[in-house]
C-alpha cells in the first residue's frame, strides 16, 4: 500500500508453500481491517477454463454492479471482444449504443462510490499470457494504475502472484510487457521453530520428533506445508501409542516417511520423462542444466543435443534444426513438462530442474535408449522429427 509499490507488486513462491493461503487468510483480512481496502481477488488457476482477461474484467464489473445499480446498462457492453485499442479502453461494436466505460473509468467509479482503495489481487498471474484478451487486460490495468495512483487520494493497487518465479518474472523483465520494471518479491517460506512446533502439536502429545528432525523433514518436503503436514500425519499414525517406539525413533521415522513421499514424486516424474521421445528428454535435461542461458536455436545447442543423443538408436539419422526443436517444445508443452508465455520456455515446476540435473550422463543415455527401444519395430523416433524438419 506504500508509494514504493505504486507500480504494483509481483509476489512469487513455489507451489504448495502456502502463498495463496497467506494471501487469502492473512493478507486480504489485514488489507480490509487496517486499510479499509476493497479487495478483488481472482485465482486464474482455479478458473483456467475461462479466459483470464474476462475473469479480471468480470471482477470489476460484478463489484461495480453491486455498488452502483445505475451501472448495469453501461457495463453490459464491457466485453474484451470489443477492444478499441489494447491497454486503453473498451468500446461497443454497435454505433447505436453508447460507449462503455473503460476499465480505468470503472475502477475510478468503484473507488469513488465506496470511498475505498481498490486492491486487485490476481493469483497465478502468468496465465494472463495464455490468451490475447489476457495480455490486453494487463495493459488496461497498467493504464488504470498510471491514471489512478498519482492523485491526492490512494485509489488503486495491484498485486500479481505466481508459483513459478521464472514464469512470473517474464511479466516484469521484458520492456514489451505492461508491468515492465514492477517489483518482484519472493515470499518467505515457513519452517521456523514456531511453525514446526505448531505442526508437531497438531498430531498430539505422542508425536515427539525433535526440531532438528522436523526442520530436515520440512526441507525434504521442499518447504511445502501441505506435503509436510501429510508426512507428519503419516509418521504419527505409524508411531502407535503405548507400546510404540521410543521417542528417539520418532525423528528417524518422520525422515523416512518424508524421503519415501518425495521419492514417490520423483518416480512419478521420471515415469513421465521415460515415455518421451529421446530428443524431448535431451532438450528437457539441457533446459535443466543450462537454465536461463539456454539458447534453443543456437548451433551450440544442436551440438549439445546430439552429444546427449549419441548413444540412442538412429542418432546418426537425426538432423537437428530450429523446426525440429520447435516441434520438441510443442510436445513438451502438451506433456505439461514446459510452459511458455510471451517469452522463453521454462520447466513447468522448479523441482524438475533439480531432478533432471542430478541425472548422470550415462543414466540419462540409458533412459533415452530405453525410450527409443520401447517404440514399435520399424518406427524410429526420428521419423516424425524428419517430417517436421522437411516441413
Amino acid at each position: 500500500m506504500s508509494r514504493s509499490f505504486a507500480s504494483g507488486m509481483f509476489l512469487t513462491a513455489p507451489r504448495r508453500t502456502g502463498k495463496s493461503t497467506f494471501v487469502c487468510h492473512d493478507l486480504v483480512p489485514m488489507l480490509k481491517a487496517e486499510h479499509n481496502a476493497l479487495v478483488l481477488y481472482a485465482d486464474l488457476l482455479e478458473r483456467q477454463q475461462e479466459d483470464p482477461g474476462e475473469v479480471i474484467v468480470g471482477l470489476v464489473e460484478d463489484a461495480l454492479r453491486r455498488h452502483d445499480s445505475t451501472s448495469t446498462s453501461a457495463l453490459r457492453g464491457l466485453s474484451l471482444s470489443r477492444l478499441k485499442a489494447p491497454g486503453v479502453e473498451l468500446e461497443l461494436d454497435r454505433s447505436s449504443r453508447p460507449r462503455s466505460r473503460s476499465l480505468f473509468q470503472s475502477l475510478e467509479r468503484l473507488s469513488d462510490l465506496t470511498r475505498r482503495t481498490i486492491v486487485l489481487i490476481v493469483d497465478e498471474a502468468q496465465l494472463t499470457q495464455t490468451t490475447q484478451a489476457g495480455k490486453d487486460v494487463m495493459f488496461m490495468l497498467k493504464s488504470a494504475r498510471d491514471q489512478l495512483n498519482y492523485r491526492d487520494r490512494l485509489m488503486f493497487r495491484v498485486l500479481m502472484t505466481g508459483s513459478h518465479r521464472e514464469k512470473l518474472e517474464q511479466l516484469v523483465l521484458s520492456k514489451h510487457e505492461a508491468f515492465f520494471c514492477a517489483p518482484l518479491e519472493e515470499l518467505p517460506t515457513l519452517g521456523d521453530a514456531d511453525h514446526l512446533s505448531w505442526e508437531r502439536a497438531i498430531h498430539g502429545p505422542d508425536f515427539r520428533p525433535g526440531l532438528a528432525d522436523l526442520s530436515e523433514a520440512f526441507e525434504i518436503c521442499l518447504r511445502r506445508p501441505e506435503v509436510f503436514h501429510a508426512v507428519c500425519q503419516a509418521a504419527a499414525s505409524a508411531l502407535t501409542t503405548g507400546s510404540g517406539p521410543e521417542e528417539a525413533a520418532h525423528g528417524p521415522m518422520l525422515l523416512a516417511v518424508a524421503r519415501a513421499r518425495i521419492a514417490e514424486e520423483h518416480r512419478e516424474f521420471m515415469s513421465k520423462v521415460h515415455v518421451l521421445d529421446p530428443l524431448d528428454q535431451a532438450l528437457l535435461r539441457l533446459m535443466a542444466v543450462e537454465g536461463k542461458s539456454l539458447q534453443p536455436f543456437a548451433a551450440q545447442t544442436a551440438s549439445q543435443l546430439m552429444a546427449l543423443l549419441s548413444e540412442t538408436p538412429h542418432a546418426s539419422e537425426l538432423v537437428i534444426c530450429p523446426d525440429v526443436i520447435r516441434a520438441a517444445f510443442a510436445r513438451l508443452r502438451d506433456a505439461k513438462m514446459v510452459w511458455r508465455g510471451d517469452g522463453r520456455h521454462v520447466l513447468e515446476a522448479p523441482q524438475f530442474a533439480h531432478w533432471l540435473a542430478r541425472l548422470e550422463p550415462r543414466a540419462h543415455a540409458v533412459l533415452m535408449v530405453e525410450a527409443a527401444s520401447s517404440r514399435p519395430s520399424g518406427a524410429p523416433p526420428t521419423t516424425r522429427l524428419h517430417e517436421n524438419a522437411h516441413a
